[in-house]
């Protein structure tokens, strides 16, 4: 049995911007309203809001010359709302040299899907969820004129709950299931046959639960900040290098598996017959259902029958890990990014994102003749033959002058549609079993050897299709070009708090 294998990072978007607090809000004094943009004296006033006591110094007035951004920015005692307004814009993070650092918490939802070309074969991971924790940190500073901004970030999450696995052979195609001949007659056919039956289309279909997955990702980057603006708007173009990797497993795993033979359609509906087995009283093969040559001997039972049985249908279950996935998606990425103040407390930033990584997927599956678990399949795509597309928005708001506190969503979509794939077969189990047949072989053919075993027209089937395969994958490593599609998808709400030193 042939089975070849074949998205969540969260931008921490609110590290992007950090409002200033030179206002920290609406205020009442002794019952008359106070609008926090007009522009407080020099005389010192207090008010007592929950315990605390606010003085002139909270809302500071600027006389002099200060520099932002290498742009000299003369602002007076007598400022009015305009001059407020613009100076707040280049307190943002970003507008301004210096350090700031950022932490948050995400719960994100998320979709992975492989598909075969070849087989048809659709695996997917639904209603993944996620808890992330994540961290970011940048550095702004000046080249001469050019105001520019260094970032970097890391985030780690875990699977929370259960999500559910199915594995699709059967809407989307099949499998190809080996059917080893016990002889090949003059004219090649298998067992005597009309045609040759060495393959024939198996579907199958498992349900399973995962949980205990586990994710990590980290990215760096520049941008050049204050690059350009419309109106309240500002605009910060970036490169940088993305990084994500994700594990996910499945237990309680329980499917069906159906070897067909005949299909028939009637009236749009298909129905298909399992693979037939017809045995004498000594427990060898007489016949299948797949060698009759008409109905009446497709539905009939050899008179010299004594039991029936299927080939390769059956219900199975695997309480422990069955299928185990490890995906890497990885590469460069352009970036913009855009900030809106509301006023001098609360801003809104958004983000779009398109990047251009690799994609690995390693897997550990059952689809093996011996059911063993150790490297079973990778599909594997070189950078830039993947696409990223990466949407955030926040709502951004101050706490105090240095720290913000965010809440946003983010939504990022990964795909690829050429992936190469690379099956792993056991050697062992092949090579066990042809020398058992070379065994049998010997001793019911006088030792004629290896040469006898494998001639095409009296030959054993079985070995002749051990060798073939061997021959087709080399050091028994199947592969297959541009195999694989595949996506990952997730949305995200995060909450975040900022702070700027």
């Amino acid at each position: 049995m042939k089975k070849v294998s074949l998205f969540v990072i969260n931008f921490c978007l609110a590290g992007l911007v950090s409002v200033s607090a030179n206002a920290a809000g609406t205020y009442y004094t002794n019952g008359a309203y106070q609008s926090p943009q007009t522009p407080y004296g020099q005389s010192a006033y207090s008010t007592q809001r929950t315990g605390t006591t606010y003085s002139a110094n909270r809302y500071p007035t600027y006389s002099g010359t200060r520099n932002v951004l290498g742009t000299n920015v003369t602002t007076t005692t007598k400022q009015t709302k305009q001059t407020t307004t613009n100076t707040t814009t280049k307190n943002q993070k970003g507008g301004k040299n210096g350090f700031w650092v950022d932490a948050g918490f995400s719960r994100e939802v998320a979709q992975w899907q492989f598909e075969m070309k070849q087989s048809g074969s659709l695996l997917h991971y639904d209603n993944i969820d996620w808890n992330v924790l994540d961290i970011n940190a940048g550095y702004g500073f000046n080249v001469g004129k050019t105001a520019m901004e260094v970032t970097a970030g890391f985030k780690y999450g875990f699977q929370s709950g259960e999500s559910s696995m199915v594995d699709d052979d059967i809407t989307n195609g099949g499998y190809l299931a080996s059917l080893f001949c016990e002889s090949v007659d003059e004219n090649g056919n298998c067992n005597g046959s009309k045609d040759p039956i060495l393959e024939s289309v198996g579907h199958a279909l498992s349900v399973g639960k995962s949980d205990g997955g586990d994710m990590m990702g980290f990215n760096i980057g520049v941008g050049l900040t204050d690059i350009f603006k419309w109106g309240n708007v500002r605009f910060t173009p970036s490169i940088g290098y993305r990084y994500l990797k994700y594990k996910l497993e499945t237990k309680s795993n329980y499917g069906m598996v159906v070897d067909t033979a005949a299909c028939f359609e009637v009236n749009g509906e298909i129905q298909c017959d399992p693979i037939i087995l017809f045995y004498d009283s000594k427990g060898d093969v007489i016949t299948t259902n797949l060698e009759r040559e008409n109905i009446d001997e497709y539905l009939s039972v050899p008179s010299d029958a004594q039991h029936v049985g299927t080939q390769g249908t059956y219900y199975f279950q695997q309480p422990g890990v069955s299928h185990s996935y490890e995906v890497e998606w990885s590469g460069p990425y352009i970036a913009m990014d855009m900030d809106y103040l509301i006023n001098q407390n609360n801003s809104v930033n958004a983000r779009v994102e398109l990047g251009f990584p690799g994609y690995t997927s390693t897997g550990d599956q059952p689809y093996r003749f011996d059911w063993a678990h150790p490297k079973s399949v990778e599909d594997e795509a070189s950078m830039f033959s993947a696409f990223h597309l990466g949407l955030g928005a926040n709502w951004v708001t101050a706490i105090t002058d240095s720290i913000s506190l965010s809440v946003g969503v983010t939504y990022d979509y990964y795909t690829v549609s050429d992936a190469d794939a690379k099956t792993y077969l056991n050697q062992s189990y092949y090579t066990s079993m042809y020398d058992e047949l070379l065994k049998e072989w010997n001793d019911k053919n006088g030792e004629s050897g290896e040469a006898g075993m494998l001639n095409p027209k009296t030959g054993d089937g079985r070995a002749i299709a051990i060798k073939q395969l061997e021959s087709e994958c080399p050091g028994w490593v199947c592969s297959i070009d541009s195999e694989i599609e595949s996506f990952y998808k997730s949305l995200g709400v995060r909450v975040g708090i900022n702070a700027k030193f």
